[in-house]
């Protein structure tokens, strides 16, 4: 078993909690299960990406999974919401464990990695647990599936980080926040720019959310790996 330390869970208790954030999150929650873990995101009035992840139905919650550094943006996204629900969105974050081998206790992430759901305080390693994130974040660059951090936050419709490729937007559940604008880029085809993946000059300085250019092109980063990195483009 593995720590996954890029990211964190934050657990959302209550009455309906499936109902409540169908409201706010891309994905139709109707369909967010214990098996597998199903990719959302939340999106500001103007349809740009605020945080993104994976949702995954635990035994009393609803388990969302995103990057460490976002969690608190998305906790103040949806507290005014809160605060007139029967929702609770826990105050302890937790640290994810993924494992290589699928089992009765496990949701499905990407090929070859699985979201361990829950355990009890003996069986958990902790964060001594050998660390995940790189190979894991290598394997996301791959196959071109962004994990937003809190430095891009706000700045990209879901489209433009190619998440409707991964099942994130759904076009037919309804209004959520945001949703208006996604539906009009997406329908009205007004993005001009996409993801698309570049090749990391070792002596150059690549930081998230910079602007970033080689000798054939040039745009924003939302990932960075080892030799390759993700950005958004002109198309």
């Amino acid at each position: 078993m593995n720590n996954w330390h890029d990211v964190r869970m934050v657990k959302l208790t209550g009455f309906a909690a499936t109902e409540f954030l169908q409201g706010y999150v891309t994905c139709n929650t109707d369909r967010v299960s214990a098996l597998a873990c199903t990719p959302f995101a939340a999106c500001s009035l103007q349809g740009r990406v605020i945080a993104n992840g994976w949702a995954v139905q635990l035994s009393d919650a609803v388990g969302l999974i995103m990057h460490h550094s976002i969690v608190q943006t998305f906790r103040d996204y949806l507290d005014p919401y809160l605060r007139f629900s029967k929702c609770t969105l826990d105050t302890d974050e937790d640290f994810v464990y993924v494992t290589t081998s699928a089992s009765a206790a496990t949701a499905d992430l990407m090929a070859n990695w699985h979201v361990v759901r829950e355990m009890t305080e003996a069986e958990s390693p902790h964060a001594s647990a050998p660390d995940a994130s790189q190979p894991i974040n290598e394997q996301l660059i791959a196959q071109r599936q962004v994990l937003l951090q809190q430095s891009c936050s706000g700045r990209h419709l879901p489209q433009m980080l190619a998440l409707e490729e991964h099942g994130a937007i759904d076009f037919d559940k309804g209004c959520y926040l945001g949703q208006e604008v996604v539906a009009r880029a997406q329908f009205r085809g007004t993005i001009k720019r996409g993801l698309a993946a570049f090749t990391i000059d070792e002596r150059a300085n690549v930081e998230l959310g910079r602007a970033y250019e080689t000798v054939d092109a040039k745009g924003e980063v939302v990932m960075v790996g080892e030799q390759q990195g993700l950005w958004v483009t002109r198309l």
